[in-house]
């Protein structure tokens, strides 16, 4: 990996040679005017040429590139071009996963784990997968790899300081051997020490990304290979004691690296590698006057990836050790071969029409891959193939458009059905509607149905769970001026989790009151087991967005009402905790000021963001498990959040300066991200985003 770092170390300098600034502007000054719009933008308007020459003439249509020439693409062949504006969207995804964090709640470090606020079931993978989901936000997945067509090479680079001797980078360097041939080189590596003890977090991953078609345009070929790592430190969190110390704000423990955690020896390393291939034929031969295509094709994936948690010293905090290990080494892998064949007809009439058979091997299992059995009762792997049908269909007509689409299981022990539609409609003034709604029918991820560790209760085989289905509705209106309204309702039967569980002493246990059984609180006994809601949960949620401008000031605002309802439960204690638990209101409030300063040489925007969600059972971070498990005992939230910062556009270059969290200069410590897991103090971080064009 550290090659793979100084190779694109070395395209980078080269790239730094090309200049910046969009190819030909050096030249368009010769016959253009520019004037500039309110986001800072350069716009032109082309005057009277004069005559040129052959030559003069070739050199300007070689000039004449426009940024939306910069074209990316994902494998589905949607597309969008790079854009290099400074909006509040960008401040909102100037982060470790570059999406806005809404919904998200991350931990004290940097590109450790996240608690969620609010969910899309129909939005998730339909394969059941490996499991370790608090670890796979910031793991790119197949359908997320981007795709690049540039005129010139073009160079990106993303820089932020992150917390405690740590950086953020993303490098991108983006080609062409010729107008068929394009590739890229994408690398990103994360690693901050944080602020608590036993906290570290490192992130790596490389990419290299091509896209080919035949000069007859008639043979398309993309792919790429993907390399990532997610490395941390497990604490477990503040023990009793250092939960007390933070939440009174005792001075003497301002440096948060001296108050006690549970672990400090634990690690863990979420890594996988993966192969992709797709490449099409288009039966009818392009002609100016025939627009229609008739393609078949192949798409091909071979990925492996692999979850560990080890720790040299072992506690009793996750409870009794299987007999014989003094050490945790626990390890879950997964390899999976995909193969799909298909056809696609499309024209202008009918849209686009796709069919597909698609064949899915996937192999789970621990420990080494030939210690097939340990015993009669506990398996040491699941290993299935798949048979699935794909069909979607995309149509478009002036302001109109419908897209469905079908995935249906014919063969195999897993399930992974859906069927959706989608039909939106948008008017000449830019206000849209679309509505959208889905059904899927599929598995639990693996680790729901076996799982095996070197601690005696997080061992389990659960063949019979049931296929978790969700039946999803929801519409969307955008307005030019009011904003956006977005409302979803979804309704999940057999809601698979896990769950805190209470442990249940022994008489001769030797931590136990031989006279009287008491309980032991799961925050020195954690325990947690597969579960699956008795009854439908009712999730609903409704969401307005609008951003309102009064000269060079703007309000940017995001309201979130959500509730989950369903039966009571069962299961005893249960209180007012579900078994998917979200905050009921969730609010975000930007106020800035942005205008061009040093006579347009620079757009500056600056201005407060306050953030506020309330209480709620948050999900208990487990790292054992790398997920969450829901708990009745803790409620986080109503706390704010406030950040000021100062972004700037010089160029293609974007700057943020932000001061994080100002409000705990106030001392009121009572923010968490997770029970026993405080949330970031105060901090002031700088970043930038830089673009290159030759």
């Amino acid at each position: 990996m550290t090659q793979r770092f100084f190779f694109l170390l070395f395209l980078l300098s080269n790239s730094i040679t090309f200049g910046q600034g969009i190819p030909g502007a050096h030249y368009q000054k010769r016959f253009t005017n520019k004037k500039t719009n309110s986001a800072g933008i350069e716009i032109s308007s082309i005057q009277k040429p004069q005559k040129k020459t052959v030559k003069e003439k070739d050199s300007i249509l070689k000039d004449s590139i426009n940024i939306d020439m910069y074209t990316i693409y994902t494998v589905d062949r949607d597309s969008s071009y790079v854009d290099t504006t400074l909006t509040i969207q960008k401040e909102y995804k100037m982060n470790f996963l570059r999406k806005d964090y809404f919904e998200l709640l991350p931990f004290s470090n940097t590109g450790h784990a996240f608690n969620r606020m609010g969910y899309d079931f129909s939005k998730q993978s339909l394969l059941a997968n490996l499991g370790a989901r608090s670890k796979h936000f910031s793991y790119i997945e197949a359908p997320e790899s981007l795709y690049f067509k540039v005129p010139t090479p073009l160079t990106e680079l993303f820089y932020r300081t992150a917390f405690e001797q740590g950086r953020i980078a993303h490098t991108t360097i983006t080609a062409n051997l010729s107008p068929q041939f394009n590739f890229a080189f994408t690398y990103k590596g994360t690693r901050s020490l944080g602020k608590y003890v036993n906290f570290r977090s490192a992130y790596e991953r490389f990419q290299f990304s091509f896209k080919y078609q035949s000069q007859n345009t008639r043979y398309t070929l993309w792919g790429h290979y993907s390399n990532q790592s997610i490395e941390n430190q497990e604490n477990g969190g503040l023990d009793e004691e250092g939960i007390l110390l933070f939440e009174t704000g005792d001075p003497d423990f301002k440096d948060r690296s001296v108050l006690d955690v549970r672990f400090k020896t634990a690690e863990s390393l979420l890594a996988g590698k993966r192969s992709f291939i797709d490449h099409h034929w288009n039966i009818v031969p392009p002609k100016d006057s025939v627009r229609t295509k008739l393609l078949i094709g192949h798409r091909f994936l071979d990925e492996s990836r692999y979850y560990s948690y080890k720790d040299s010293k072992n506690t009793d905090h996750f409870g009794d050790l299987v007999i014989g290990f003094l050490k945790i080494n626990d390890l879950a892998k997964l390899f999976r071969t995909k193969n799909q064949v298909y056809t696609e007809f499309n024209t202008p009439y009918t849209g686009k029409l796709r069919a597909g058979l698609t064949s899915v091997q996937s192999n789970y299992f621990f420990g080494l891959e030939e210690e097939e059995v340990v015993s009669e009762s506990v398996p040491n792997q699941i290993k299935t193939t798949q048979l699935l049908l794909n069909g979607d269909w995309k149509f478009q007509w002036k302001g109109f458009s419908m897209q469905a689409n079908l995935q249906k299981s014919i063969s195999g022990s897993l399930l992974s059905d859906e069927i959706g539609v989608k039909a939106q409609y948008e008017f000449p003034n830019k206000t849209s509607f679309t509505a959208r709604a889905s059904f899927r029918n599929q598995t639990p991820d693996f680790n729901f149905q076996l799982y095996k560790s070197d601690y005696l209760n997080y061992n389990w085989y659960n063949p019979d769970l049931e296929n978790q289905n969700t039946t999803h509705f929801s519409f969307n209106f955008k307005h030019p001026q009011l904003g956006r309204l977005y409302a979803h309702w979804q309704l999940i039967s057999n809601y698979t989790y896990f769950n805190t569980t209470k442990f249940e002493p022994k008489p001769e246990d030797p931590y136990v009151d031989r006279e009287s059984i008491l309980y032991v609180p799961p925050n020195d006994i954690y325990l947690a087991a597969p579960q699956q809601a008795n009854n439908a949960l009712n999730y609903f949620k409704i969401r307005y967005s609008s951003e309102f401008k009064l000269g060079n000031f703007a309000m940017t605002n995001t309201a979130q009402y959500q509730k989950v309802t369903t039966e009571s439960e069962a299961s005893e204690d249960l209180g007012d905790s579900q078994p998917l638990n979200v905050p009921e209101w969730n609010l975000r409030t930007t106020l800035s000021f942005s205008r061009e300063i040093f006579k347009k040489a620079m757009y500056l925007q600056t201005g407060f963001t306050g953030h506020y969600f309330t209480k709620y059972y948050a999900d208990r971070y487990n790292p054992l498990l790398a997920d969450f498990t829901r708990q009745n005992d803790v409620l986080i939230g109503d706390f704010p959040r406030i950040d000021f910062f100062v972004n700037g556009k010089v160029q293609q270059t974007r700057l943020f300066l932000k001061a994080e969290h100002i409000n705990t200069l106030l001392e009121n410590y009572n923010y968490f991200s997770a029970p026993g897991y405080p949330y970031r103090d105060f901090v002031i971080r700088f970043g930038l985003v830089w673009n290159f064009f030759r």
